[in-house]
C-alpha cells in the first residue's frame, strides 16, 4: 500500500493543567487530574492558547509577560481524539511530531510510548498496537512547565570562577547561565532584543502516517554536481547521495526506487534508480548512491535559477507491491569555502547577508504565510544569504522550502550562543543530548540545496568548548559531509570572521567601520526606533516598558543626535503618543548611515573579503532593536536603502565619513563600482549630483564579478553640502543608485574603556 498522511495540525486539540511531577518519575500519567480542558491550537504554545481565551494579558504589551510566569511553574497536558479506519492487512500507523518543546512524554490510549528532552528532534512513534477497533484513539502529550528545565551543575572550580568573573563582567548573559544546560531556543531565556518567555508546547507540525509493513522512517538527499572546476553550464553530471532509514515489521527483501522530477522548471526527468535491500526487523540505515548524466543546477537568485527536483522514494516488495513512499524537493550544487570565500558551483560568490532571528517569541504560531512574507522582503532587499543565528531555532520546514524556492542561501547555526567567559557542560548526559538533537537537525535539513554551511554557534570560545565542537563536527561529517563546518562565529582565533561592535556597544564613530580588515563581517549594527504604531502596540504609557523592550537610551541618543539637532530621549518623549517624529527619523537615519558605511567598505574589499552580514533583519516581538524590519513587518529607513547597497551592482564613494564639510573646502572621494553578477555592463554612464546640481559625469565599463576604483571625484564647495546622489545607467536604464547624507559630523574617538572591553571580549572568545 502507498503511504497515507493526515495532518493533525488543527483546532481539535485540548489542553489542561496539572501539578508538577519529576521528569524522571517512572509513572507520570496524571491526565485525569486535569480538572478543566480548554481548546488548543497545534502547532502552538500553552501561553498563546491561554492568550486566545483571555486567560492571560498580551505578553508583548508593556511588561505583560510577567503576569504569565506562573504558566512555567505547573505542568500541562495536550490531547486530541483520532477516529481511525481499520488498518489494512499489514498496515502500520505512526504519529510524527516535528518538534515538542521541551520536556515531554507521549501517550496513546493511556500507554506511554516515548519520553523526550529537547526542542528540535523529530519524534516518530508507532501506534499500531495501541489502536482499539471501533474506538477513538486518544493522543496525549504531557508537557513539563519550563520551571522544570534542567539547571547547570557547577564544579567547585566553576563556582569559584563564576564568583570572581561575574562582578567584573557585569553582563546579562552570565558566566554559566542555566540556559546552557538545555538545547532549547536560547533567546527564550531573555536577550537584548527578546523577552524572557520560556515556551512549552507542540510548536511544530504533527501528522499521522499509515504505511505498509515497511516504513520510510527518514529520507534525505545530498545532491552534488560531479564536474570539477567552474560550472560554466547550467546542466552538468551529478551524484545523488540518499541517506535512508527504514523500519520493517520483520526481516524481508525490498526494492527501493528513486525518481527525480523537475519541480519548478520544464525539463527531462533522469532515469530512476533501483536498489535491492535485505532488511532486518526493526530500523536499519543505508546510504544509497546514484550517478546522473545531467541535472539542472540549483543557483542562488543572483547567479541563475534555483532549479529544484521532486525526489520520490518508493519501497516495494520484489514483485512490485507498494509498501511506502515519500516525496520531497531537493537540488544539486557544490559548495566550497576557502579563507572565508564561499564558492557555489565552482564560482566565488560574495555574500550579502542578513542575520535572521526567530520571527516570533512564540514560534509555534508561525505559519507558511509568515515565512513567505518575511522571506520575500529578504529577497527584495538584495540579500543572498541569511545567517540563522545560534541563539534561535532550527526553523520550520516552510522556512527552508521558501529559501530553496527564492534562491536564498542559509548559514545554519546550532543552538548555542553567547558563552563568553564560561563553557558548556562536558558530562556524558549533556554531550549525548547535543549529539542526538543536533544529529536530528542535520537529518531534517540536509536535503535543502539552500543550506550553505553549518556553524557550531555564536560567540563562545572554541578552545574552552572543544568537546562540544568535536561532537558537532562529527555529527556534520557523518550525516552530511557536503557542506563546510564553521566551528563558531566569530572565528577570533584566526581573525577572519568578525563581529564588529566598536560602533554601538563601543560608542565608536561610524568611520571605525572603514578600518575593518576581517575576511568576513558577520555581525554589526545599530538600534533604531521603530514606527510609532509599533511603539503604541508595545508601550502602555510614558514610563512603563521601555527598558523591557530593550531601548538603550544613552546609545540611541548619542547616535541620533549626530543628525540635524540633539535628541533628548527622556521618558516623556519615549511615549508613542508624543514621541517627536524627529527622534524616530534621526535614529533611523543613524542606523542607515552606519550600515551603509560598513556594507560599502566590505563590498569594496571584494576579492579580499568574502561577505558581510548585518545585524539584524527581523525581531521576535515589538522592540527598540537592531532590526531593519520590525515585528509587524514595517521597514525602517535602512531596509529601504539597503535595496541600493545590496543590489548585485553597487556604485559607491569612499571618503572620510562623519567629516563636517564647509564652504571653501574641496569634497574629494574615490568612485567605486562593484559587480557581484556574472554579467558584464560595457558603456555605462555615471552621473553624480550634489544638492541637486550635477557635479560629475563619466563613462565606464563594468566587468563581471569585480570591484574596482573607476574614478575620482573632486568638487569645490561653495556652501555646506547636505546630500550627494549617484546614478549609474546602462543602455538608458538605471542599473544602480546611491546617496550620502553630508550634513552631519562625528569626530569622537572610541572611549578607552570600550576599546579595552573589546580586547577583553576577543581574548575571552579565543
Amino acid at each position: 500500500m502507498s503511504r497515507q498522511t493526515f495532518s493533525v495540525n488543527d483546532h481539535f486539540w485540548q489542553f489542561g493543567q496539572v501539578a508538577r511531577r519529576p521528569f524522571v518519575a517512572p509513572a507520570v500519567y496524571d491526565l485525569p487530574a486535569a480538572t478543566e480542558w480548554l481548546p488548543a491550537t497545534v502547532p502552538g504554545h500553552i501561553r498563546t492558547d491561554l492568550l486566545a481565551l483571555g486567560r492571560i494579558p498580551d505578553p508583548f504589551f508593556g511588561e505583560g509577560y510577567k503576569d504569565s510566569l506562573w504558566v512555567e511553574d505547573v505542568d500541562w497536558w495536550v490531547r486530541r481524539a483520532l477516529q481511525l479506519d481499520p488498518l489494512p492487512p499489514g498496515g502500520r500507523a505512526f504519529l510524527i511530531f516535528e518538534g515538542i518543546d521541551y520536556r515531554s512524554a507521549i501517550f496513546v490510549n493511556g500507554q506511554e510510548l516515548a519520553r523526550h528532552e529537547g526542542m528540535f528532534s523529530r519524534q516518530m512513534v508507532e501506534i499500531t498496537d495501541t489502536l482499539q477497533p471501533g474506538q477513538p484513539t486518544e493522543v496525549a502529550v504531557r508537557l513539563w512547565g519550563s520551571g522544570a528545565l534542567p539547571r547547570r551543575r557547577l564544579s567547585w572550580g566553576q563556582r569559584l570562577w563564576q564568583t570572581i568573573a561575574a562582578p567584573l563582567y557585569g553582563s546579562w548573559v552570565g558566566i554559566y547561565p542555566d540556559r546552557s544546560a538545555t538545547l532549547k531556543c536560547q533567546m527564550s531565556f531573555g536577550w537584548d532584543f527578546a523577552p524572557p518567555i520560556r515556551t512549552m508546547g507542540l510548536w511544530d507540525e504533527v501528522s499521522l502516517v499509515i504505511t505498509g509493513p515497511v516504513c520510510i522512517a527518514e529520507a534525505g538527499a545530498l545532491g552534488q554536481q560531479s564536474a570539477l572546476g567552474e560550472a560554466t553550464s547550467a546542466e552538468l553530471p551529478a551524484t545523488l547521495d540518499l541517506p535512508l532509514t527504514l523500519n520493517a515489521d520483520r526481516s524481508q527483501r525490498v526494492q527501493v526506487t528513486a525518481e527525480l522530477i523537475p519541480a519548478n522548471f520544464d525539463g527531462p526527468s533522469p532515469a530512476p534508480f533501483h536498489f535491492s535491500l535485505n532488511l532486518p526487523a526493526g530500523r536499519s540505515t543505508y546510504r544509497l548512491t546514484g550517478q546522473l548524466p545531467q541535472v539542472a543546477l540549483w543557483q542562488p537568485w543572483d547567479r541563475g535559477q534555483p532549479h529544484l527536483y521532486h525526489l520520490q522514494l518508493t519501497v516495494t516488495t520484489p514483485k512490485g507491491r507498494p509498501l511506502d513512499q515519500v516525496r520531497f524537493r531537493t537540488g544539486f550544487r557544490t559548495i566550497d569555502l576557502d579563507r572565508w570565500q564561499f564558492s557555489l558551483n565552482g564560482r566565488p560568490e560574495f555574500m550579502r547577508g542578513l542575520n535572521w532571528v526567530p520571527a516570533d517569541s512564540f514560534p509555534g504560531r508561525l505559519r507558511l504565510e509568515d515565512y513567505a512574507r518575511l522571506l520575500t522582503q529578504v529577497r527584495q532587499s538584495g540579500a543572498n544569504l541569511l545567517r540563522v543565528w545560534g541563539g534561535g531555532l532550527r526553523e520550520k520546514r516552510a522556512f527552508y522550502e521558501q529559501c530553496d524556492e527564492l534562491g536564498l542561501l542559509v548559514w545554519q547555526e546550532f543552538p548555542f550562543a553567547c558563552m563568553f567567559l564560561g563553557s558548556y557542560p562536558r558530562d556524558e548526559t549533556y554531550v549525548s543530548l547535543v549529539e542526538a538533537e543536533c544529529r536530528a537537525i542535520v537529518r531534517q535539513l540536509r536535503h535543502h540545496p539552500s543550506l550553505l554551511t553549518w556553524c557550531g554557534g555564536n560567540e563562545f570560545s572554541s578552545w574552552r568548548n572543544r568537546p562540544l565542537l568535536n561532537t558537532l563536527a562529527t555529527v556534520v561529517a557523518q550525516e552530511d559531509g557536503t557542506r563546510p563546518f564553521i566551528p563558531v562565529s566569530p572565528s577570533v582565533a584566526q581573525g577572519k570572521d568578525a563581529h564588529n561592535w566598536h560602533v554601538w556597544h563601543g560608542l565608536a564613530p561610524f568611520r571605525a567601520y572603514q578600518d575593518e580588515t576581517a575576511l568576513f563581517l558577520s555581525e554589526f549594527g545599530l538600534q533604531a526606533l521603530p514606527h510609532p504604531d509599533t511603539l503604541a502596540a508595545a508601550l502602555p504609557d510614558s514610563t512603563t516598558g521601555w527598558e523591557t523592550h530593550h531601548a538603550d537610551r544613552p546609545k540611541l541618543q548619542r547616535y541620533a543626535s549626530l543628525f540635524n539637532e540633539p535628541v533628548e530621549l527622556n521618558k516623556e518623549q519615549f511615549h508613542a503618543d508624543n514621541l517627536q517624529p524627529l527622534a524616530i527619523h534621526q535614529s533611523q537615519l543613524a542606523q542607515a548611515t552606519a550600515l551603509q558605511t560598513a556594507i560599502e567598505h566590505m563590498r569594496r574589499r571584494k576579492g579580499q573579503a568574502g561577505g558581510v552580514c548585518l545585524w539584524q533583519f527581523n525581531e521576535p516581538w515589538p522592540a527598540i532593536s537592531w532590526a531593519i524590519v520590525d515585528y509587524f513587518g514595517r521597514p525602517k529607513l535602512a531596509y529601504e536603502r539597503l535595496k541600493d547597497w545590496y543590489k548585485p551592482v553597487l556604485i559607491s564613494l569612499n571618503f572620510p565619513i562623519g567629516r563636517r564639510w564647509q564652504a571653501g573646502q574641496t569634497f574629494q572621494a574615490e568612485i567605486w563600482a562593484t559587480n557581484d553578477s556574472l554579467e558584464a555592463y560595457p558603456g555605462c554612464e555615471l552621473q553624480i549630483s550634489l544638492d541637486g546640481t550635477p557635479v560629475h559625469t563619466q563613462a565606464l565599463d563594468l566587468p563581471p564579478d569585480s570591484a574596482r576604483q573607476v574614478g575620482q571625484l573632486s568638487h569645490p564647495l561653495t556652501r555646506p553640502p547636505q546630500a550627494i546622489k549617484l546614478a549609474l545607467c546602462h543602455m538608458n536604464k538605471l542599473l544602480a543608485q546611491n546617496r550620502y547624507e553630508l550634513g552631519w559630523s562625528d569626530q569622537a574617538a572610541s572611549p578607552t574603556f570600550f576599546r579595552f572591553r573589546r580586547w577583553l571580549a576577543e581574548w575571552a572568545l579565543r
